[in-house]
């Protein structure tokens, strides 16, 4: 291991093992010599920390570190080069950083890190070196991500005897430049204008001066190859539960459960949860019990709909190693699960989305990436990481369920990766499905909201205060040109009142949860 220990301008000592390196860098930048020392020790792995923080250090946790397509960092006090004002631009899970988990974010710091210098390397040509090492850090990060490289805040590089906390610049600088290199010039004229929209001000310097920077050329850079999964892996097959809830879809939920059953694993376990709002009505699901299933089917009957009431049902039932959420309308390749098995045994992730298309459909990833979503109908958890976590009644009937459970995962600790090569088939069902119309307190409200509470109110819940801000920008603006009122005024006037009565039902529904 490298050990880069540098000033927050220049790095002050190099040391390889415990031995000290005799290396000239002549006062270069420190992620210049980051750039110099991947290329001198490429199969190594390099640690960069300020000299402030070395006595800090947990070089116990350090030197465990092996994963050669991950990025490891933590600001331990010092504050994060990026303003949270970015959130105008940014409304990712990834900038919605958190203390004391591991946390998978592109805001990266000098404070302490680590990186394998092959992974360095990969991003040489395309990355410019900058003398702001905290900004060439996130500008690094951030290209990686969509690359397949993983990267993460890491409270544990630090003793844990040391109390730590994050916070944003209170300086918008360096955040224009941010911009500018990992956005764009349109999204930076878009923050500079939220800027002086909600906080009433605006550096015209630093704009004008941000204007010229290029974007980092993302399409040129390679992928990172997914690692190959290991069939004859040594640790035991994993054992998965399949949760499905379903309403009216006799037939193509049949087709689900046959894809199942010819499964090259098997389930352990089908938890079907069954709706059906008329209370005189009883299952329709016969085969259930006239056809023979290579696995247990717990089947729960009930009269309240709702997909998040029916998933937490089928939650409280599971009882294998993962979970697979499933919807009730897909075709599975047969060996869906065996791949899905490799994966995670070779990978070790605690929680995957897989690809799940409409027939025809092109997938668009590369690569096994960090992932901004969550998918309820194709997606895997581990079991062990659900205890404490449930579907938010409070968005039942509604959109943002899913967002909400994975922003659950995520302040947990737990990393949600996405696997484009798992494929699903989503037929979407003309219909039945588990969505059952329901009429809404705020139905009658005129004028209607918008977005609709459901969703607004799972972006409260985990947003930071300007990506609320920055999301009810972007969605005045995409909204425009979908609506009759050609006048900007009067539209602006009556999306404020819609945006209004919206906020007050969201944060009805989050206090009466």
């Amino acid at each position: 291991m490298i050990f880069l220990k540098h000033n927050g301008k220049t790095p002050v000592a190099v040391s390889k093992d415990g031995h000290p390196l005799e290396l000239e860098f002549k006062n270069q930048a420190v992620s210049a010599a980051c750039f110099l020392l991947a290329e001198r020790f490429p199969d190594e792995t390099l640690l960069w920390y300020h000299e402030e923080v070395e006595p800090n250090l947990n070089l116990a946790f350090i030197e465990n570190f092996s994963r050669e397509s991950e990025m490891w960092s933590y600001a331990a006090d010092r504050p994060l080069v990026i303003a949270e004002e970015m959130g105008f631009v940014d409304q990712s899970v990834f900038f919605r950083i958190q203390s004391g988990v591991k946390y998978s974010t592109w805001l990266m710091s000098s404070a302490v890190g680590v990186i394998s210098c092959k992974a360095l390397l990969q991003f040489k040509e395309y990355i410019p070196v900058d003398s702001n090492f905290d900004l060439f850090l996130c500008i690094l990060a951030k290209t990686g991500m969509s690359k397949g490289l993983r990267v993460y805040s890491e409270p544990r590089l630090i003793r844990s005897s040391v109390k730590s906390t994050l916070s944003f610049s209170i300086n918008t600088k360096t955040t224009y430049t941010a911009i500018a290199s990992l956005m764009g010039k349109k999204w930076l004229i878009l923050f500079a204008l939220q800027l002086l929209l909600y906080r009433k001000k605006l550096n015209f310097f630093q704009l004008a001066k941000s204007f010229p920077v290029k974007s980092i050329p993302q399409r040129d850079i390679p992928h990172f190859e997914v690692t190959p999964s290991d069939q004859n892996n040594v640790k035991p097959k994993i054992q998965f539960d399949v949760i499905i809830p379903t309403l009216g879809r006799k037939e193509v939920l049949k087709q689900t459960l046959t894809d199942l059953a010819e499964q090259l694993l098997l389930p352990q376990s089908v938890i079907l949860i069954e709706q059906n709002p008329d209370t005189d009505s009883v299952s329709e699901l016969d085969y259930l019990q006239s056809q023979s299933w290579p696995f247990q089917i717990r089947h729960t009957f009930t009269h309240q709909t709702g997909a998040c009431n029916a998933r937490n049902l089928a939650l409280d039932q599971v009882e294998a190693d993962w979970v697979f959420l499933a919807d009730d309308d897909l075709r599975i390749p047969n060996d869906f699960l065996q791949k899905a098995d490799a994966f995670s045994r070779a990978e070790d992730p605690q929680a995957f989305t897989v690809s799940c298309l409409q027939e025809g459909e092109i997938e668009p990833e590369k690569t096994v990436i960090q992932w901004p979503a969550f998918g309820s109908g194709c997606s895997f958890v581990k079991t062990a990481v659900l205890e404490n976590i449930r579907f938010d009644l409070a968005l039942e009937h509604g959109f943002g369920e899913d967002a909400d459970f994975g922003m659950q995962l995520r302040k947990t600790g737990v990393d949600i990766l996405y696997n484009p090569f798992l494929k699903l088939i989503h037929l979407k069902a003309a219909s039945g499905g588990f969505r059952k119309p329901v009429e809404k307190p705020w139905d009658t409200e005129n004028p209607a909201p918008k977005p609709a509470p459901t969703v607004l109110a799972s972006i409260v819940k985990h947003a930071t205060p300007s990506q609320v801000q920055g999301y009810k920008t972007v969605l005045f603006i995409k909204f425009y040109r979908l609506q009759q009122i050609k006048n900007p005024f009067a539209y602006i006037r009556l999306m404020q009142k819609r945006w209004k009565v919206s906020l007050f039902w969201a944060k009805k529904l989050l206090n009466t949860k």
